[in-house]
């Protein structure tokens, strides 16, 4: 009869973070993205921008320069529809009928097909983890964001991942993700406005300025974690000044890893070893 080597669990020693390859267009294709590792060179997390409608990628690359969060890397997105008659323009979702009047209700789900498959890309191949990516959006580029860490909730990411034990042939595990490492939504809410409890583990941060009771409480029901940022004045612009970001700051400081650290989530993380 043959015995089997007995695997036991340890608490994993966090392992500083290494620069991550930089993405090609082929890998992330049909994706439009500018790229920026971690300006330490600790790539502990990613952040993925999702400007606003009618915008492009370059305005949030830029800001993701200025932001110049420690241990961070940003991928700025463009959107994939281009709004007819107008140069140079983009939306996530279509947002107008063909007569350029508002939709009473958008419909962001075509686009998250694509996303999770960008997020399994990330993380199976330029290896990422599903908890040291960030979202952050504003505006339908924050819609957009909220609803791809709810779908990532609902439904987990799923994936094989190849792993190695020692004196061993490395063979593939199944693996499922539905949690991130947090999204930041700045003046928009959910367009899926959730009817019962989901409660979607990945923290969430919202900001806004107008009072907006509906869709806090679809947040609330959608998100474990879900925190509100008021910020003064009115208008649904992005964060004006210091006073409005230092939400936002100390959110990212409560859920960004350092590069000289591992898992900021919630409980211990373990590792397999043999005896």
């Amino acid at each position: 009869m043959s015995s089997s080597t007995p695997l036991t669990l340890k608490p994993a020693t966090p392992t500083p973070a290494a620069k991550k390859a930089v993405p090609t267009r082929a890998q992330l294709a049909p994706w439009d993205f500018d790229y920026r590792s971690a300006p330490d060179g600790k790539d502990a997390n990613l952040l993925i921008m999702f400007h606003g409608l009618g915008d492009t990628k370059a305005a949030f690359a830029g800001l993701g320069k200025q932001l110049n969060l420690p241990s961070t890397a940003v991928l700025s997105l463009q959107a994939p529809n281009v709004i007819p008659l107008l140069d140079g323009a983009y939306t996530w979702y279509n947002t107008f009928d063909p007569m350029f009047n508002p939709l009473p209700h958008p419909d962001p789900s075509p686009t998250l097909p694509a996303l999770r498959k960008l997020l399994t890309t990330l993380i199976t191949v330029l290896g990422w983890r599903a908890e040291q990516i960030h979202l952050f959006g504003w505006g339908q580029g924050g819609t957009m964001a909220l609803e791809l860490a709810l779908a990532v909730g609902r439904t987990p990411l799923q994936f094989k991942l190849t792993v190695t034990e020692q004196s061993a042939q490395p063979k593939e595990v199944a693996v499922e993700a539905k949690r991130l490492g947090s999204a930041v939504s700045v003046c928009a809410g959910l367009e899926s406005f959730p009817s019962a409890a989901i409660h979607a583990p990945t923290p969430v941060l919202w900001f806004m300025r107008s009072p907006k009771p509906q869709q806090e409480t679809g947040l609330k029901r959608a998100f474990t974690t879900m925190e509100v940022a008021k910020g003064s004045g009115q208008g649904e612009d992005m964060p004006r000044g210091r006073p409005e970001w230092e939400p936002i700051m100390r959110f990212w400081g409560q859920v960004l890893a350092r590069g000289d650290e591992g898992w900021k989530g919630d409980g211990e993380v373990y590792e397999v070893v043999k005896e």
